[in-house]
Parts: structure tokens; sequence; C-alpha cells
């Protein structure tokens, strides 16, 4: 199989990396993936970031690959080599990664309470009998799924395959920060692949080799890669447009929600959507019959409810009418809650129901976080003198650590934004 991607150039599973990739890609829940958008609805703030959850699978199954084109190599001489089935489910397990991401990524899965997180839908989805994604994967050898299912999630007996998948430097963000930094047409997501893979070292362990990468040459590519990380999530994860949009949906179906409880459901709604509004269960096939395209005609069914508020939240998401936001950054968040209790006040007094139209966003991400096992980090490799953990090594990587990246703001109908400004100056510092 060989495909053409924007990312990566040529991309193909031919030899040992076809042995089952062609397979899996095939099935009928990985073609799935090409009906939900990796980035949700940033596409509002960035019109190119249309692609989807399936290039993306497709790229981390490539980055894998190079990946053990880099290490199979090196654990041979260490006297640890990798199988072929060690082979075969790290190449599945980086392609089948994001398998249970509902209509709009991570969007859906803040949707309603008590809603699986991604992770266990694809646990679910790989282990299920009744998915083609497990039959191809039995099909090649009984206990593979299981194996896969747990690889996916970082559990494998050889920490660098754990780690590769599912770790600081794996290869599902080795792909996405490049994929939606080409995607939304930015340049913050760059960093040297290339150079990155080949600084890639093993150090022994007594239980295997582990990750490592050579100080000299790896480190300046390593620290671009989590730098990277931190731009992507401030320049574009976090934009407020995005944030914005994001709001408004999550109104839209709390709206949806509470008028389930009361006893109405909405026309146009479909039957997995309706059991999740009332908190219900749902089967994996009932799951995977959601995409982005099903939420989007339901909510497009919804601007015709004659619910004034749920109808007048989703026609805001079909014409991009989005709520506006004042950033909180420069004012002290003890005072989060009197001004998010402020802001409930100012948007009640314009005539919207505070529950739907006020919210107080917070948005927070570790660009680094040390390991709590230090077996688990990544160590950096010098000639003449011992090894160091990442952290400690890297000046760069050293204040980072543990740091956490928080953008806070009000998010608010344009009718109250003159209360808002009003409101929020008399609260900043100086005043």
């Amino acid at each position: 199989m060989i495909l053409r991607d924007p990312v990566h150039g040529v991309v193909a599973f031919e030899g040992e990396n076809g042995r089952v990739l062609p397979r899996l890609i095939d099935t009928v829940e990985m073609q799935r993936l090409r009906r939900v958008r990796a980035l949700g609805v940033a596409s509002m703030a960035f019109p190119g970031a249309e692609h989807s959850r399936f290039a993306h699978a497709v790229g981390a199954a490539h980055v894998m690959a190079r990946f053990l084109a880099r290490i199979e190599p090196l654990a041979e001489a260490m006297g640890a080599p990798l199988d072929p089935v060690d082979h075969d489910d790290a190449l599945a397990a980086a392609l089948l990664h994001d398998l249970g991401h509902g209509p709009l990524s991570h969007l859906f899965e803040e949707a309603f309470p008590g809603m699986h997180a991604h992770e266990l839908w694809t646990s679910a989805i790989i282990l299920d009998p009744d998915t083609e994604i497990h039959r191809a994967l039995a099909a090649r050898e009984p206990e593979m799924p299981s194996r896969v299912e747990r690889l996916v999630h970082g559990v494998h007996p050889m920490p660098v395959l754990a780690r590769a998948v599912s770790g600081m430097l794996d290869v599902d963000r080795c792909d996405y920060l490049l994929r939606d930094s080409h995607m939304t047409g930015t340049r913050y997501g760059l960093f040297d692949l290339d150079w990155l893979l080949r600084s890639l070292a093993l150090e022994p362990d007594a239980s295997g080799p582990r990750l490592a990468v050579e100080g000299s040459k790896g480190l300046p590519a390593v620290e671009g890669f989590f730098l990277a990380r931190l731009f992507m999530y401030q320049q574009v994860y976090f934009h407020k447009a995005t944030r914005a949009a994001e709001s408004v949906l999550r109104s839209t179906f709390r709206r949806l929600a509470d008028l389930v409880a009361d006893g109405r459901v909405p026309d146009g709604t479909p039957g997995p959507i309706t059991r999740l509004a009332r908190g219900e269960l749902i089967s994996t096939q009932a799951y995977l019959s959601l995409d982005d395209n099903v939420l989007w005609r339901a909510v497009d069914a919804w601007s015709d409810d004659p619910d004034k508020v749920l109808s007048g939240l989703a026609a805001r998401c079909g014409r991009r009418d989005l709520f506006k936001t004042a950033s909180l950054d420069d004012i002290d968040p003890d005072l989060d809650e009197t001004i998010r209790q402020e802001l409930e006040s100012i948007v009640g007094a314009q005539g919207f129901d505070p529950r739907y139209f006020a919210a107080l966003d917070v948005a927070e991400v570790l660009p680094f976080e040390a390991p709590r096992v230090p077996e688990e980090g990544l160590r950096v490799l010098h000639a003449r003198r011992p090894a160091q953990p990442l952290e400690h090594a890297s000046f760069i990587i050293s204040r980072v650590a543990d740091t956490p990246f928080v953008r806070r703001r009000l998010v608010f109908p344009a009718a109250a934004r003159a209360a808002v400004t009003e409101m929020l100056e008399a609260r900043r510092p100086g005043r």
C-alpha cells in the first residue's frame, strides 16, 4: 500500500510493514475516522483545519514504521531484538490509537455526563468480537487484539515500544504536531522529525532497552519538539475562537440534555445521542454510528426546534455566530468564582439564561510533565559523562517542566461585551 500524504510525502506500507496495516486500514471502523475531524471545530478559527482522524492515524503509523526502522537494528545490537510479533503489534497500535474518538473529537467527550473517554471506546472497539478491527487482528493471531489494546495504553513488556505508542515523545504527538501545524497554516508545530528519529538511541535496563537520545546530536531536536507542543497550545489549540465555538456547542448539548430530562426529545436527535443525554450506556455499535456528519445533521435539525434556547444555540453553530471572550490572564485567579458570578448576573440582565450563555473557560496543559517513575522518562546519553534525565540535561526543558500553561477566559454573548469589559477593568491590577 502506497499513499501520498501532505505532511510526510510518500507513505508506503510494504514488506514487513505491509503484513497487517492494509487490512486494518480497510475496516469499517477505521474508515469511520475519515468522518471525524482531528481538530473538532478549530476550522472556525483556521479554515484549513478540516483534516480527519483517519489521516492522523495513517501518519502516526508511518512515524512508527520509521521509528522501528531506527530502533530495531539498535535493539538487535544490544542482544534484545524485536520479533515480528512486536513489530506488527506496534504498527497496529499506532494506527488504532485514536479509533474511539467520537464526533468533533475531544469536545464530544465533554458533552454528556458520564461519557466514556475515547481511550475506553478504543479498547471496546478493539476487543469487541463483532467489529471488523477485532476480526482482522484475530485472524492474524488470536491474542493480537488483547496485546494491541494494551499497547495502545502504553502497556508492553518492552518499555521502548510502550513509550513509543503512549509516552512523552510518542508517534501520536510526532504526527499531530506537524499535521495540525500544516493544516492550520501555522508554523508553530514544526520540529525536525528526521533529525529527532536519527538521534534516538537505546539505554540498557534490567527490564529491557529503554528509549534515549544522543545528547550532542539529539537534544536540540527534542527541545524543539516540546517547544512546538507548547506553541501549538498557545496559538492553535487554545485559540479564543476555537474555545468560543466549543462553548456554543457545549451549551447546545447541555440544553438538549435538559430537554430530554424534561421528557421531550427534539426532532432529528439520533437515538444514541438521546440515550447519552439521559446518562445511559450505549453499545459499541451504537457509538460507532456517530460521526461528525451525523452530529451536524442533528444540530441543523435542532435549529428549527420550538425551544428558543436550543434553536438559537444550534443556529449559532451553523452560521458561526460565536460567543465573545475576555481574557482573565492578568487577573488574580482567586477572583475567578466572584467574576463568574458577576458574569452570570450581567448575562441574565441582558435577557440570556446564564446556564447556557455564560461560562468561565479554563484551558490548561503541561508542555512537559516530568515522569513520576524515573524509568518512564527520556534519558540523554553523553559521550564522556553519565546519562541524565532530559529535564536535567536541557536548560529549556528544566524551565518548562511541570509548569502548566493556562488560559482563562470569560465566554458570553456579544450583547454583554460592554458590561463585561467594564466589570473586568475594575478588577485589573492598579485599578
